[in-house]
């Protein structure tokens, strides 16, 4: 028991000292506009328990990186290992990139290949041109993560805004808009600023399109076999397709990739 504790204590110095220093590093907010969004980093990393620096603010909302995900995946498991296979590399900064990845602890795979892709249509930001490659591996590898961790990873976030809300730490508003971070990853945004910032009820008119989309894309006739049809393709296994318009568009082009390679 005693060793038990002994590693309890050490576990949260570690922590504490990981926060001191991320906050050393992070420095102090400068303007209004940084000191909202370094709230919604520190609630994140919070709820999330890992470091700022896995925390990025996207159209007013937190989201968790590669950073943070890879974070998670070694604090579930430190022998968690990636097996990378590419279907299509980059040759020139007008190609596409796919790549496939699978969670591996040894010889034990957690996750079928998940698949991840990038071409330059699909990148927000200019200045990443060029890096479509390095894009498909990350974007396949957090795909994996939250594959074989996201459950897990959602439900310690809610046990930990639970715990902050009896405190009277976080409000209901800031608990629901936290509540998003682990959704999907900062790499899969890819909403044009323009629309970035516009009310939840906007987007939520059109969440239907990409949906009935990825419908159309399955084979069967019954919401069942649909779903049965996608694992079969990709290896993503869902209950229903009760997911956001953003997550549906990024299964649409899993199954445009898998068309590609045949």
């Amino acid at each position: 028991m005693a060793k038990k504790k002994t590693r309890a204590i050490v576990k949260v110095k570690e922590k504490n000292l990981m926060w001191a220093g991320a906050k050393a590093v992070m420095g102090k907010p400068t303007t209004p506009k940084e000191e909202v969004e370094r709230k919604w980093i520190t609630l994140a990393s919070k709820v999330l328990n890992i470091s700022p620096f896995g925390v990025n603010i996207l159209g007013n909302l937190p989201y968790i990186n590669k950073l943070g995900l890879m974070q998670k995946a070694k604090q579930y498991n430190s022998g968690v290992g990636f097996r990378y296979d590419w279907v299509k590399t980059s040759q020139d900064d007008t190609d596409k990139a796919v790549c496939k990845c699978k969670i591996v602890i040894g010889p034990k795979e957690l996750t079928d290949w998940v698949i991840g892709e990038c071409s330059p249509s699909s990148m927000k930001m200019s200045t990443l041109k060029g890096y479509q490659n390095h894009m498909a591996q990350t974007r396949a590898r957090n795909r994996a993560i939250l594959e074989a961790f996201g459950v897990r990873i959602h439900e310690e976030m809610m046990e930990n805004i639970a715990k902050l809300y009896i405190k009277k730490e976080i409000t209901k508003e800031e608990a629901i808009k936290i509540g998003e971070a682990t959704k999907t990853s900062v790499e899969e945004m890819q909403l044009p600023l323009s629309i970035q910032n516009v009310p939840e009820a906007t987007k939520s008119e059109k969440s239907g399109t990409k949906i009935e989309e990825l419908k159309r894309m399955l084979k069967g006739m019954t919401i069942a076999e649909k779903l049965a049809d996608l694992k079969k393709k990709t290896g993503i296994v869902l209950g229903s397709f009760n997911i956001t318009n953003q997550h549906a568009g990024i299964l649409v082009a899993g199954l445009l990739n898998s068309e590609i390679k045949k």
